[in-house]
């Protein structure tokens, strides 16, 4: 994630330390693969990057499946779960993690075929320019996935009411986003909006918390294969939001030049 600056810094990386060494639970985001899987026509052989990637569940599956992955963040404790994790993979794709600033990604422009972020841009007051830096390093053609808190929804009340006590465990501070906000914040970072579909239960969220940590409810997800009503309702009331985006081709002069014309 990115770095604060200051005393306030290290407290924020003591607290995101903390958490990523004492949670237990593993959680593969089975719309994220399913995503990529059916925008990139396959897996095999594709460079993905997650940005903040915490324990890197998602990204491993990634690699199992045969693509290329990278996974950054700047706790060093999340990124000592992800090797740990990594040797007990059968991967038959190769799988890197790098200390990094999600505000300066350090990788060359158009590197990947699909980024993803989860759980990441809502800790930070300047949204636009992460995802302008996954735009950056993500190749024209391919694919950003964002997901975040929804607006609307139980969680984003508790959250609120924890914010206020000073018990959010999660960096301290968070804000959330409606399926237009996100859309437009992924709009002024120049890329072209593809789908915005809702992700998650805070119920079934809960009674996992409360009773069954352990369990991937995430197994029991599918897209596409929901009616339209059913997503729009997800869209505007589930626990998460998540935008997919496609970077288009950089304009130039002559486009300009027509489009002013």
């Amino acid at each position: 994630m990115q770095q604060p600056n200051g005393h306030d810094a290290r407290h924020k990386k003591d607290a995101w330390d903390d958490l990523w060494r004492s949670r237990k639970r593993l959680y593969v985001y089975r719309n994220v693969l399913h995503t990529a899987e059916q925008h990139l026509g396959g897996l095999a052989g594709k460079n993905i990057l997650e940005v903040g990637c915490g324990r890197g569940a998602t990204l491993l599956e990634f690699a199992r499946r045969g693509a290329n992955v990278v996974g950054l963040d700047y706790s060093a404790e999340a990124l000592s779960v992800c090797r740990a994790l990594e040797k007990k993979c059968d991967l038959t794709g190769h799988a890197t993690f790098v200390n990094g600033d999600a505000g300066e990604l350090p990788f060359p422009s158009d590197s990947f075929d699909f980024v993803f972020s989860v759980g990441l841009i809502e800790h930070f007051p300047d949204p636009v320019r992460l995802i302008a830096e996954q735009k950056r390093v993500t190749r024209t053609g391919g694919f950003v996935l964002v997901q975040v808190p929804q607006k609307y929804s139980i969680y984003t009340l508790v959250k609120q009411t924890m914010i206020g006590l000073g018990k959010w465990p999660y960096g301290g501070w968070e804000t959330q986003y409606s399926d237009r906000e996100i859309s437009a914040l992924v709009a002024e970072s120049g890329l072209q909006v593809e789908d915005v579909y809702g992700y998650g239960s805070f119920v079934l969220a809960a009674m996992r918390h409360a009773l069954m940590p352990g369990l991937d409810f995430g197994m029991f997800w599918r897209n596409g294969t929901e009616l339209p009503s059913i997503r729009a309702i997800k869209s505007k009331a589930a626990l998460e939001l998540c935008a997919l985006a496609s970077k288009p081709p950089a304009r130039t002069d002559h486009d300009a030049a027509e489009t002013d014309s």
